[in-house]
């Protein structure tokens, strides 16, 4: 009987790779994404000596390019029982855009992940799951599609990229439940953890000091991933440190109109940008 497969984006480092691993150790068969050839067969062989007994590949994919996310999606050619939509871009600066004209942050984040799951769930396996990570700051974002960040702290990006993971899970779970589809999503975010260096140097201090491991800020995003039902998880402390337990929405995601307004916008945008 072939095994569960699951697909990790940003699976070569940090928080995708210890939910990589948690999962490997589930049974699942691992296919890690990322845009760095050599890092990712890096850690695909890390994963692989831990565990012999799955299957462990990676696939370059660059969630900035919706191209190459439609052509990874047309090499993929085995069915998949869990997606986790993992990568995103950490607050980068100067200010740029994705080939596609997107903000760099909403078009890797969002758009990229978006446009990855849309064109894989036709391929998901019956009571499959998709997983999107988002974080604690999606609290702060707004919900609005086509703003001009430009001369904006690039903050605001990643913050609302973050709110949008969150509603499309949202929305995506809600379009399920109506459809009476046994495929479930899930959202997670890991807190204060620590990841590739970012922001200037009190921010890089103060995450050295303060931030739990990026082990530990996976355990949200492996309980989303395990779970027998569909949720939103944090960690316990404050959302900021700590065991992963469920946690209520922010206000910022709660009106419903809005979120399936949101999705509605986000896949007419998605479908313009195939047919050109």
């Amino acid at each position: 009987m072939q095994q569960k497969l699951a697909i990790v984006t940003g699976g070569t480092s940090g928080i995708g790779f210890h939910t990589a691993m948690a999962l490997a150790e589930n049974g699942f068969d691992i296919i890690i994404t990322g845009r760095d050839r050599n890092k990712g067969h890096t850690a695909a062989v890390k994963l692989q000596k831990c565990h012999p007994h799955v299957s462990i590949e990676f696939r370059e994919l660059n969630l900035a390019d919706l191209a190459d996310v439609s052509q990874f999606t047309k090499t993929l050619l085995r069915k998949w029982d869990l997606l986790v939509n993992n990568a995103g871009a950490k607050i980068e600066r100067p200010y740029r855009l994705t080939s596609d004209g997107f903000e760099w942050h909403i078009g890797v984040n969002h758009f990229g992940h978006a446009h990855l799951t849309r064109r894989l769930l036709p391929s998901a396996n019956d009571g499959a799951r998709v997983v999107f990570t988002t974080s604690i700051v999606a609290r702060r974002g707004e919900l609005k599609l086509g703003q001009n960040y430009v001369g904006m702290a690039p903050g605001r990006a990643y913050r609302d990229s973050k709110l949008f993971n969150l509603v499309s899970a949202l929305e995506l779970q809600r379009q399920q439940v109506n459809q009476g589809n046994r495929l479930t999503v899930s959202a997670a975010h890991p807190g204060f953890a620590r990841a590739a260096s970012y922001g200037n140097r009190l921010v890089r201090a103060l995450e050295f000091l303060l931030a739990q491991s990026a082990k530990s800020g996976a355990q949200p995003i492996i309980e989303a991933c395990l779970s027998a039902q569909a949720g939103y998880w944090g960690p316990k402390v404050f959302q900021l440190w700590g065991a992963a337990k469920t946690i209520p929405l922010p206000k910022s995601a709660m009106n419903q109109a809005e979120r399936k307004n949101f999705w509605m916008e986000s896949c007419r945008q998605l479908d313009e940008k195939a047919l050109n």
